[in-house]
């Protein structure tokens, strides 16, 4: 009889586990992904596509205009954009139904006003910032706004063209992660709870860039990685000390971190990735060969391999993620943005083109593609995956496609 309890506990126990792993694997809570390396721990999606793409299983343009990705967290999706003169944050389920949507803020009203930042969930908070500034704190389950400042008032900030801010926020262990640039400061940790000031780091002094704070960490430290406009920074995660700091061409790239390295192509000169020793206290630049990005559209890693886009050509680079040699280009498909699930990596390209592709020993195939039909503008927002649902966001439009294997 104890033996027969003892067996019946380790397999509920190992359902448990299954089931949680399940949940996680599901979730797409931030900026590129769990780990903002625009990977999806999901598992048991399609290899390739029908000729007009997978099933759209619904479609809404009810989210307002915008660049901003989608979030996926227990089952609701989150989203920013721009509707009259307001930037909005929509919450809806996973059958597009809206769940709940409140203002953030004023909406920029010169060239480019789309929202531009992704929302970011934690603890039980959804966490997005406006293109003047306004970072603002929501409860997941209402929509009740807890609590809003403008970031670049409060520290003095310089955005990027004076205006416009295009960060995506990083939250982990309780601290909100921003740069809002300018003399006084370079990058924050806000406590995401109250608001309240954790530490500030020193400032450069440079305005903002286009991209959004990465960590590099190990068992026993955790670094910020990040752009400004001229400089590559390295932030001690815990105190904010500036580790490290080196001009850079890059002021719109998505950095990759992976192991101990940074990987940061540059868009008109070679790319380049950064180096941490063991401890992550001491930084040096491991040149690549030739890479000219597409600066917006960041890279992925599988293995030992990074993939990428390079430029306004239609290409897709394969480069030895130790060495920086590039083994391939794949003139098939290009100027995309790129997340990587089940072993493929998914791209969507600046014509409106969603792929898959299949990594082989030293590049790429292209399996399957097609064209989305809803939406006007620039295809900017970068892919999501999420409940086994591919998310492509046009516009003022949301598609939402099945891509589990049945």
């Amino acid at each position: 009889m104890k033996n027969y309890q003892s067996l019946t506990m380790r397999i509920a126990a190992t359902m448990a586990l299954f089931l949680m792993l399940q949940t996680i694997s599901a979730q797409w809570p931030q900026w590129r992904g769990p780990m903002r390396d625009g990977t999806s721990n999901e598992t048991n999606l399609l290899k390739f596509w029908p000729t007009d793409g997978p099933k759209l299983v619904w479609s809404s343009d009810t989210i307002g205009e915008g660049f901003s990705s989608a979030i996926i967290q227990d089952k609701v999706i989150y989203t920013t954009g721009k509707r009259d003169s307001s930037e909005i944050l929509t919450a809806l389920n996973l059958n597009g139904k809206i769940v709940w949507q409140n203002t953030m803020g004023k909406a920029y009203n010169q060239d480019w006003p789309e929202s531009r930042s992704t929302p970011t969930f934690y603890k039980g908070k959804i966490y997005a910032v406006t293109v003047p500034g306004d970072i603002c704190c929501f409860d997941a389950k209402t929509g009740k706004l807890e609590w809003k400042i403008n970031i670049l008032e409060k520290f003095d900030g310089i955005s990027y063209g004076g205006k416009e801010f295009g960060e995506s926020l990083l939250i982990e262990d309780n601290k909100l992660i921003v740069t809002p640039g300018g003399q006084k400061t370079t990058v924050v940790a806000l406590n995401p709870q109250t608001r309240e000031t954790i530490w500030q780091s020193e400032s450069i002094p440079d305005s903002t860039s286009f991209v959004s704070p990465v960590l590099l960490s190990n068992a026993s430290r955790k670094l910020i990685v990040t752009n400004t406009n001229k400089y590559i920074v390295v932030v001690d995660f815990n105190t904010g000390k500036l580790l490290w700091k080196e001009q850079s061409l890059n002021n719109g790239f998505v950095p990759l971190a992976y192991r101990n390295r940074v990987y940061f192509p540059k868009l008109n000169a070679d790319g380049y990735t950064l180096v941490a020793n063991q401890d992550l206290n001491n930084f040096k630049f491991q040149f690549n060969d030739s890479i000219r990005v597409n600066c917006l559209g960041g890279a992925v890693i599988l293995g030992n391999r990074i993939y990428g886009a390079l430029g306004k050509r239609k290409s897709i680079f394969c480069m030895d993620s130790e060495t920086g040699k590039v083994l391939s280009v794949n003139k098939e498909v290009g100027f995309a943005n790129l997340i990587v699930a089940d072993g493929m990596i998914y791209g969507y390209d600046g014509t409106g083109e969603v792929f898959l592709l299949k990594p082989n020993e030293n590049g790429t195939n292209l399996v399957s593609s097609f064209k989305i039909k809803l939406g006007k503008g620039n295809h900017l927002a970068h892919l999501s995956i999420g409940n086994g649902m591919l998310f492509v966001r046009h516009g003022k439009y949301l598609m939402v496609y099945d891509i589990k294997q049945i």
